[in-house]
């Protein structure tokens, strides 16, 4: 079994806060989404956003996490609130506005046991947007940002609050799992990554899920989103659901 680390999050969450992306630190963090395509998560220290710079890298194995490098091809898999040590290696890719909490990692992410249910639950509301009249989800209301209109200072990730009956997951027409949500009184439908909730929707493609589906996917009543930019494509960046929390 991998080592346990007890960590302490954050108290207080300054807005714009930044990790620690120097080569050789090593930032303690709570997994928020780990897709193929996409791994998020928290610094515990700072309260900041992290995100790995070439998809979701597979956990070191028991064995490997005394190492100073894991194993890439260990197939274990990250959980959302997973502890993982991020080792931040030499960043030599120019800093992309499409990611401004991006690191490079110096080996394998090594996990360190899972934050405690209260402790996320704290967290998660710490980290959860200000749900405002005619606020916006990362700056638009739209599902996608001309990455011109981008810039480094701006958050490529944010968290929101929810509940069961604001959110829709289905299946559009052209056979993508979305997930639909409303957030200061406006709806968005927006592609969904999260593993666990894409695979329960691909299975029941005539009809969106009900809460109780939703919840046994996510193992609770959901009640935060994260919302994240994904990959350039053709000027814009889309938007998507990286993960479903429950609380």
């Amino acid at each position: 079994m991998a080592q346990r680390t007890r960590v302490h999050p954050v108290r207080r969450i300054e807005p714009g806060a930044r990790a620690d992306r120097s080569p050789g630190a090593r930032l303690t963090c709570a997994v928020l989404s780990a897709s193929p395509e996409e791994w998020v998560g928290v610094d515990l220290a700072t309260g900041a956003f992290v995100r790995t710079r070439h998809g979701s890298p597979a956990p070191a194995t028991a064995d490997e996490a005394a190492g100073p490098v894991g194993n890439p091809d260990s197939s274990t898999s990250w959980a959302p609130l997973d502890i993982a040590v991020v080792p931040v290696g030499e960043d030599l890719d120019p800093p992309d506005p499409a990611r401004p909490e991006a690191v490079t990692l110096a080996g394998d992410l090594v996990p360190s046991g899972r934050l405690r249910r209260r402790a996320a639950r704290r967290l998660l509301r710490r980290l959860a947007a200000p749900e405002l009249s005619g606020g916006t989800v990362l700056g638009t209301r739209g599902p996608s940002i001309a990455y011109v209109d981008l810039e480094m200072h701006s958050p490529s990730v944010v968290v929101l609050s929810t509940a069961p009956r604001l959110l829709e997951c289905h299946v559009r027409p052209d056979g993508a799992a979305a997930c639909s949500f409303t957030w200061a009184g406006t709806t968005q439908a927006l592609p969904l990554l999260d593993g666990r909730l894409r695979r329960a929707v691909l299975e029941r493609p005539q009809r969106p899920l009900d809460i109780p589906e939703v919840a046994g996917a996510v193992g609770g009543r959901p009640a935060f989103l994260v919302v994240g930019l994904t990959a350039v494509r053709n000027g814009h960046v889309p938007k998507a659901v990286l993960a479903v929390l429950s609380r």
